[in-house]
Order: C-alpha cells, then structure tokens, then sequence
C-alpha cells in the first residue's frame, strides 16, 4: 500500500515518497486560461496548500511529476513561467506594522532569487516594482499564487481594529494585481473566506470565483475514497471484523457530506487520511484547529446558537461575503465549514435559494461538545458520558436519574460565566441554548420555536422513532414545582403534540430558577 500524506502538503514530495495523490488535475485543466484570475474557498485543511503546490510545479514545468496523472498528455510542457507564490498562513500578522514588514521581507527574499535588488520600504511600491522586474528580466509573463489570502484577518476576526487594519495592508498590497495585468500570465488565491471590499474582489474586480462552480476540486469523493483508499478500506474492515459496505456507510455518516452545490458531496482529505492513519473513528478535522472564534460569538450574544437548531438555514442569491463590521453567524459558519450547502433551490428568474445544514457527524458532535464544554467545566469526554447518560434516561423516563444529570450540568457552569450572562439578561437564552446543545449532541433532529396553530412551543426532537416536545420556563420569582407543572400543562392544553402521534412521544418540561433546575418526563396518554 501507498502511504498516507497525512502531514504532506506540497506536490513533490508526495509524489517523489510515493505517497497516495488523489488526482485532480482534470479540474485544473478545465480552469486554466491564459490571463485569467480564480479564487477559491474551502474551509482549512481542505487541501487548497496542495492545490497551489500543484499549480506550481505545472507552471514550472516539472513533466516527471505528472506521468501519469489526467494532464500529463494535456499539458504545454514546453512553455514555463516565473512564480511568485505567497503563503499567508507562514508570514507574521500580530499588527498590520508586523504584516506589512512580512509582506515587504517576503518581496526582497523573492527579489533576491531572480537577482533583482529592491530596497524601497513602501509595500505598493515594492510588490509593483518586483512584477515589473521579474518580467523585464525573464522576458516572460509571470504567475501569482497566494494561499490563505484571507488568513491574517480571519486570526484576528475577533478583534475589529487588528482584523481591519490588517485588511487595509492587504487591500493595498492586492491592488497592485490589479494595475500590473499586462505583466501576469494567470492568478489563483485560496483562502477560507470571502472579504467584501478587499481590492480582490474590488479593484481587481473580474476575479473568477470557482468556489460554487467546481465543487469538487477538493476534498474527496465517494469514488474517490473508495478507488484510492481501497486497501486501507480492506484492512480496516479485517481489522474490525465489518463488512466493507458498513464501513463506508460509518464513514459517510462520520466524515461526508460537504457541498458547495447540493448535489456533489466530498469527504474533508485530513479526516479521512486520519481515520486510516489512526485505525479508528474521532474528531479529527475538529481538533486539528480550535473555534474559540465560534464560542465568543455564542458567548457574545447567546441568540447565535439559534442558528444551528434552525432546521430551515437558507440564504438567498450570491455566495455570501464576509463584512467585518457586521459578521453575520450564518455566513461565519458557512465559509468556514461547520455549515454546508444541503440543497439548491434555482428557479429561473430568481435569485438562487441555498438550505444549509451541519455537514455530518464529525462537526455536529465536535461543535456542540465544544460548545459545552466551553460554558461549563467539564471535559469533552465528561460532556460526551453525560450526553448519553441524559439519552439513556429520557428513553426510560428515569425522573430521577434526569434531575441529577439536569443539576450537575446546572452546578458545573462557572460562576464568573454564570454572573456575565446575568448581567447581560442573556441567562434564558443562555440555559435555552445550552439545554439544546445537549439534545443535537445526543444525535436528536431539533426544531427550535415551533409554530403551532395553538402557540409556539421551545422544542421539538427527533430521533428514530422518538418523539421529545421540550417546553422551557424560567423565573426567578416562581416556584421550579409550579413551572415545570406549567411547562407540561401548556404542551397538553394546547395539544403541541398533535403532529407527532405517529410516534412515541415523550413530554418534556423544564424549569430554571436562580441556578437551579427542576425537569419532569412523561409518556403521551391519549
């Protein structure tokens, strides 16, 4: 068997060590045209570095490296091209002076490798005049790579002043592009996002973007896991004494189901190289990257967490952009992946409709333990035993057993948190959301704020062939006895459950005081 390249990111090395390629060559030769400008978008650790490293051994020339593969015998091995290619992720950003010496270091190192001396300290002026030089002493068009483009800003995302003034020295440093075209055979950006008003897609505004249009570029497919990964699918499946078909049917419920049209669907590369690597099933794309970013928008206003119990996510017309003054969660969690495009809805003459949805089981159970255990002091593995020990109980309508599990979750929540939300008025949002993230933790569907004829009820779970209608109520003046009694009575008097008798439905009350808890569980009898 081939090896995996589970930490290999540039071309020659993968090729030359005989490690496993997964051939997308097809898809560079579809794109390329002389002049022309891409941009594509992929959440990190989507293969976009190895895409770029690609990209430059072909403009290089580098035959040898591609017998084989779908360009081989398609490609114009005869003509090569000077690069310049920039790694955003490798340069230093803390401040914008920080990224605009980078930037300027990284101009003088590339001038010194076509033996060019720039001594200027004006970033513009810099970039401008190295296109011009390498041009005027090759006597040939050159090539522009920059991968993770966008990545000084979205490390600062946080920070509005550091993501916006690194942004103004990217806006400058990008429009050179713009005015030295006549000096550029062809141009291709990666990054995770896509900034409105930076001069990419501004200035140089006839930039193509193929992030919705060649789906596949990265990442794997269905058929691209099972034809290249075959062997490591046969000894997991004699390791684990399973069937092939089982196998793949776990590792799609685990690791597929990204999309950027609705209908083609690929696997996140490192996932799938870690899961053979490893010899077992985790969150492995999860914890190579921590979404502290995703938890302070949560924490920053708790109403964000709604837009992951929204069985109906959609936005309308153009891929999204990102504006740094006004983040929207949605667009946040789209671009960078712990939402995918599930569906596409285009009618002619409309603007197109997209529904998102979590990718799969690896984002959904990383997302929401991550968001527990962030509001609380437990452990990913304490957070995860509870989750299913709640489950166990619901399932048996063990009252008991579910007030302890409610007053241990409720007793592990710090108290400097517990006193921010507080004074926020945010504590109703806060146990609302939390409680939820618990259910979508467990593997429950939920719709959250269901309109009913007779009212809007908090929750509705689903799971198999279990129903869970979930009503909230919280006070710190009212008695938890009287309002969980509430809780139940509202469901029954205003028959919330009339949808679901088809199912076995379990009735859910729950009350919060002062941090406190109270929760009570019946069987539906009618």
């Amino acid at each position: 068997m081939k090896d995996l390249p589970l930490d290999i990111g540039t071309f020659p090395n993968l090729i030359e060590d005989g490690y496993i390629y997964v051939d997308k060559t097809r898809f560079i030769y579809e794109i390329y045209k002389p002049g022309k400008k891409f941009f594509l978008s992929r959440p990190r650790r989507f293969g976009k570095s190895l895409l770029v490293s690609t990209l430059e051994e072909l403009f290089k020339g580098n035959k040898k490296l591609f017998e084989g593969l779908y360009i081989y015998d398609k490609w114009d091995w005869e003509k090569s091209y000077p690069i310049i290619k920039l790694d955003l992720g490798e340069k230093s950003y803390d401040t914008s002076d920080e990224l605009k010496l980078s930037l300027n270091n990284f101009i003088k190192e590339t001038a010194e490798e076509y033996q060019i001396k720039i001594s200027g300290e004006l970033l513009k002026d810099n970039f401008a005049k190295l296109i011009r030089s390498i041009y005027n002493k090759t006597g040939k068009k050159l090539v522009v790579l920059v991968d993770e483009y966008d990545k000084p800003i979205i490390d600062k995302i946080n920070d509005f002043d550091m993501a916006n003034g690194n942004r103004k020295v990217l806006n400058n440093f990008y429009g050179v592009l713009k005015s030295s075209e006549k000096f550029i055979q062809f141009i291709f950006l990666t990054g995770v996002t896509k900034f409105s008003k930076t001069s990419i897609f501004s200035g140089l505004n006839n930039v193509t973007d193929i992030t919705l249009t060649y789906p596949c570029i990265c990442g794997y497919t269905q058929e691209e896991l099972e034809y290249y990964f075959k062997d490591y699918i046969a000894k997991f499946s004699e390791d684990n004494n399973i069937s092939n078909c089982d196998l793949l049917s776990l590792i799609k419920e685990w690791y597929n189901g990204y999309s950027w049209d609705g209908e083609n669907r690929v696997y996140n590369p490192y996932s799938i190289l870690s899961l053979f690597f490893n010899g077992q099933f985790n969150n492995y794309w999860f914890e190579s990257g921590t979404p502290s970013f995703l938890i302070d928008f949560i924490r920053n206003n708790n109403n964000n967490i709604n837009v992951l119990f929204n069985p109906n996510k959609t936005i309308h017309g153009t891929f999204p952009n990102f504006h740094l003054k006004n983040l929207d969660f949605t667009t946040l969690l789209l671009q960078t992946g712990y939402l995918t495009i599930k569906e596409v809805d285009i009618v002619l003459g409309e603007l197109p409709s997209y529904t998102l949805d979590i990718p799969n089981k690896e984002v959904n159970d990383s997302l929401f333990t991550s968001i527990i255990t962030e509001y609380t002091n437990n452990d990913s593995l304490d957070v995860i035993f509870l989750a299913r020990k709640i489950l166990d109980e619901i399932i048996k309508i063990d009252n008991t057993g579910l007030q302890n599990s409610f007053n241990n979750l409720i007793s592990s929540i710090p108290s400097l948190l517990y006193g921010n939300i507080k004074e926020k008025d945010l504590i109703e949002s806060f146990y609302h959301g939390m409680l939820l993230s618990w259910f979508k933790l467990m593997g429950f569907f939920i719709q959250g704020e269901v309109l009913t004829s007779t009212g809007r009820l908090d929750a509705v779970l689903k799971k198999g062939d279990l129903v869970v209608i979930i009503e909230i109520k919280y006070s710190l003046i009212e008695s938890l006895d009287k309002m969980v009694d509430k809780a139940i009575s509202q469901i029954k008097d205003k028959k919330y459950y009339s949808p679901y008798t088809d199912y076995n439905v379990v009735l859910l009350g729950v009350a919060f005081g002062d941090r406190t808890v109270k929760s009570h569980l019946e069987f539906l009898n009618i």
